[in-house]
């Protein structure tokens, strides 16, 4: 077997030896093998044998033959990526994948060791790492094996239409549709993010670098709606309380969401109702408790009975309510979001939800 650097047209080679990924997150990651960059800084190697090497079934040949091994016989079987990941500085980003035919050969650990190496010198040197991995999938299993451990689950939930009816027809006054520039929601946003992201601790962002980031249009931030505090109607002076000196307890942006064909087959209807055809919106709900919460990943502590807990549970859904009136939404929840899990649970329990997908981060020291 020889390592090498990703070389033009290997890409088109990898996408025969793995063909359609099975999950629009899948697809993403394979966009890590790609030529290497210094902005951000990534990494790429691939593996490749010769015919007289490779198991049956084995990969297809090296596009362009211009890496240090360019015999026409070479059999691309694997590849290798790394990658900074500015949002979160401390960890950065692996991706390996290997032909099924040359797994279990030791091909991905051999893999992962030379990006590594090529690694080195640059600000990826000696970085933790992160991965993401379908649960229970050979991905998981051989991450597992080298000495990754879960940072957090995230699912991808589908809420049907309507699910929770009229809730929150008497919030109206706490529910405001703002710019999703608006320093309300950017403020929100901001402690939010860095919050729910205890396991894999955020990099520190000016109130510019996170709209920037993540409520830009660039970003595909579409709109935004804030629900703040309930309040008594009226102001201590006596007039009418505008709700905007209220702290915002819940928030919501909407993302433009192309369709392709493998979101399109992942997803399951979970109502029988017309809207149920039409593609989902896809919504980051925040809770502010989520933010605050001290739990930390799959071992959170059951704070569910407590009132604090309950008022967010009940802003979150009523949030949720007046964004899916008559659309299907897709939030993405990870266990590190205590509320919002919770919230979800309850529409997959009472079949106004379904998952269409789940996979682990994993992390290495």
């Amino acid at each position: 077997m020889t390592i090498r650097p990703f070389a033009p047209g290997d890409d088109l080679a990898l996408n025969e030896v793995f063909h359609d990924a099975p999950t629009p997150a899948g697809h993403v990651v394979r966009n890590l093998f790609r030529a290497d960059s210094e902005s951000p800084v990534s990494r790429c190697v691939v593996a490749t044998l010769a015919d007289t090497e490779a198991g049956e079934g084995s990969g297809s040949r090296a596009g362009s033959g211009s890496g240090p091994s360019d015999g026409a016989s070479d059999i691309l079987v694997g590849a290798a990526a790394i990658t900074e990941s500015p949002a979160h500085p401390e960890r950065a980003w692996v991706h390996v994948e290997v032909a099924e035919s040359e797994r279990r050969r030791g091909v991905g650990r051999d893999l992962l060791a030379a990006v590594r190496e090529r690694a080195a010198g640059t600000a990826l040197a000696d970085l933790p790492l992160r991965a993401r991995v379908e649960p229970g999938s050979a991905g998981e299993a051989a991450a597992r094996a080298i000495g990754f451990a879960p940072l957090f689950t995230t699912r991808v939930v589908e809420v049907a239409p309507g699910a929770l009816g009229s809730l929150g027809a008497d919030r109206l006054e706490d529910f405001e549709v703002t710019a999703t520039g608006s320093v309300a929601l950017t403020r929100a946003f901001a402690e939010w993010y860095a919050g729910v992201n205890r396991a894999d601790p955020a990099a520190e962002m000016t109130i510019g670098q996170v709209n920037t980031r993540f409520l830009s249009e660039a970003a595909g931030a579409h709109g935004a709606a804030l629900l703040r505090a309930a309040g008594s109607g009226k102001a201590e002076s006596g007039k009418a309380d505008s709700g905007r000196d209220r702290e915002v307890t819940t928030f919501a942006v909407s993302y433009a969401q192309p369709e392709n064909d493998t979101a399109v087959e992942a997803r399951t209807p979970v109502s029988e109702s017309p809207t149920a055809e039409l593609p989902p919106t896809e919504l980051t709900l925040g809770s502010m408790y989520d933010a605050q919460a001290d739990a930390v990943g799959d071992g959170a502590a059951d704070a569910s009975d407590a009132p604090a807990f309950q008022s967010a549970l009940g802003d979150a859904a009523v949030l949720l309510a007046r964004l899916s009136v008559d659309t299907p939404v897709a939030l993405e929840v990870t266990s590190e979001m205590p509320v919002l899990s919770a919230l979800v649970d309850g529409l997959l329990e009472a079949g106004q939800a379904g998952v269409l997908q789940t996979y682990v981060t994993l992390g290495s020291e």
